[in-house]
């Protein structure tokens, strides 16, 4: 029997995984680290027995044992302090990074070297270590899961709940395209800002019948407000106090006002893997995903390791969280849009977040791939890990791409639709190059604020809507003009919004227009 019993691999294995799970509570649910807990602990005690087997020592080959899972689950957190600390470029080399940190653990590993370390003593060590390490983070984490699992369940739905108000007459019920194109500038953004011509783009959707709102902007200035408030047609509050800010914000989107009131007229809703957790909607009549079987928390612990290639091996489909992942999704959803939604029976809902021409950019302007020289993020304003200039590049080009396929897109679902949809595309907030997440006074608002913002509305004469009309009044006009609902137009308002502050909303309507912090031409 072992003097010293060993512990340390396997509480490293439920640090692994309850670190990034506290973590993210109220964005994953618990029970996704319950499978790849299960798959570690097997792993590690196989990992154990052939380094026994190897070398005879049971204290040894443990400690290989840990060395192996630190080579696998450390190696982002040291690459991402690299960049941090270092400048040159071969940081950035994936192939460099492993041959240093697997070398740096190969000489650790060298049993001269375990054994100056204190050999069998380093057990004993190791298992407090962790121990305590797992202990401390899980009491520190204690409000945190209180928050979570206590907090009553109305405190995360929508607005004010309108369906017992609003009556609607299904006797027309056109299907429903909700496209929005994330970071989708204005125009006149894009051709100051940016060197964007946009104009054949937009005489192209204006002959097609679309009606362009050319002073449109933006409520929000972030995507986790503005999506949901246009689904429930309101303005948003912030998260009650006491809430869980994530699952509050999920909430507007999963349970929106729009799709529980069209209902009524027999809408099957349908939506889109976004591979961004505030728009995921799965609780819907037809969720479409291109992605692995793997769960969001699995494809969070093996994203930036050595072992992102085992989706890909394993079920031909790359890590959601990867910029191939990324490629495949945006690709997917418009593939679906085009070939797969039209020919269903209506009438139908449809809900899709493409996360273009938002950073990363992974696409030129014909469609090719690019490749970030850095880990996957999809990060802007000042959290962008790259400059202005490949800001302004890569924004263009993407933009060019969107363009592309959205038009095609448009096409097929004009040619195979029964009769003739309703169609909105917008941009959920502008360009974030010169967004500052700490402060509007350091954000150029103007480039944010103003969106791409285009209606299709068959059948309905062009004063309906006005220039600047803003996404909150989008669908109180919908179910106004084509369902005889009474909703009041609401005033078009502009909010600066951050996780970052403690004052999350902030109305910026009077300041939305200015170029104050945005660069001159």
């Amino acid at each position: 029997m072992l003097k010293r019993p060993i512990l340390y691999p396997f509480l490293f294995v439920f640090f692994v995984i309850l670190n990034p799970l506290i973590n993210n509570l109220g964005e994953i649910a618990p029970s996704q680290g319950l499978r790849p807990l299960i798959v570690l602990l097997v792993v590690t005690a196989l990992i154990n027995i052939i380094f026994y087997w190897l070398f005879t020592k049971w204290h040894y080959a443990s400690y290989l044992t840990f060395l192996t899972l630190l080579f696998v689950f450390l190696y982002a957190h040291l690459a991402r302090l690299l960049k941090v600390w270092l400048t040159f470029d071969a940081i950035e080399n994936r192939l460099t990074m492993l041959i240093v940190w697997g070398g740096l653990l190969l000489i650790l590993g060298i049993k001269n070297n375990w054994e100056r370390f204190g050999g069998e003593r380093t057990t004993n060590a190791l298992n407090i270590y962790l121990g305590i390490t797992l202990l401390v983070g899980i009491i520190s984490a204690l409000p945190a899961i209180y928050k979570t699992f206590a907090t009553p369940d109305s405190q995360y739905q929508p607005p004010a709940s309108f369906e017992g108000a609003i009556k609607l007459n299904c006797s027309n019920s056109p299907d429903i395209y909700y496209i929005i194109l994330d970071a989708y500038g204005r125009a006149d953004v894009l051709k100051v800002l940016y060197g964007v011509d946009n104009s054949s783009f937009i005489d192209m959707l204006e002959s097609k019948g679309f009606y362009i709102a050319s002073k449109g902007h933006s409520n929000y200035l972030q995507s986790i407000f503005s999506i949901p408030s246009v689904l429930n047609f309101s303005y948003l509050e912030s998260e009650p106090e006491g809430a869980n800010a994530v699952q509050y914000f999920t909430n507007q989107t999963t349970n929106n006002q729009l799709m529980r009131v069209l209902k009524q007229c027999g809408y099957q809703t349908i939506a889109f893997e976004t591979g961004f957790t505030f728009t995921e909607h799965s609780q819907v009549d037809l969720y479409l995903s291109s992605g692995s079987p793997l769960n969001h928390f699995e494809n969070l612990l093996l994203a930036d390791s050595p072992l992102e290639w085992l989706p890909e091996a394993l079920y031909q489909k790359p890590l959601a969280h990867s910029y191939e992942g990324h490629r495949q999704r945006i690709l997917y959803t418009f593939d679906q849009l085009a070939t797969f939604i039209p020919g269903l029976p209506g009438p139908k809902m449809v809900f899709a977040h493409i996360l273009s021409p938002h950073p990363p950019f992974v696409f030129d302007a014909d469609g090719n791939t690019r490749e970030p020289p850095r880990s996957y993020s999809i990060h802007d304003g000042n959290d962008y890990r790259g400059d202005w200039e490949e800001y302004r590049r890569g924004y263009a080009e993407q933009l060019g791409f969107v363009n592309g396929m959205l038009e095609e897109t448009l096409d097929a679902i004009f040619r195979k639709s029964a009769s003739a949809p309703i169609i909105i595309i917008q941009g959920d907030h502008g360009p974030g190059a010169f967004l500052d997440w700490d402060t509007p006074d350091k954000t150029c608002l103007w480039e944010r604020s103003a969106i791409f913002n285009a209606y299709y509305l068959p059948g309905l004469e062009p004063n309906v809507l006005t220039p600047d009309i803003s996404p909150v009044n989008s669908f109180r006009i919908v179910l106004n003009e084509f369902f005889d609902a009474e909703l009041e137009l609401l005033p078009d308002k502009t909010y600066f919004t951050s996780h970052r502050l403690t004052r999350q909303i902030i109305d910026v309507t009077e300041q939305r227009d200015s170029s104050l912090n945005c660069p001159q031409n």
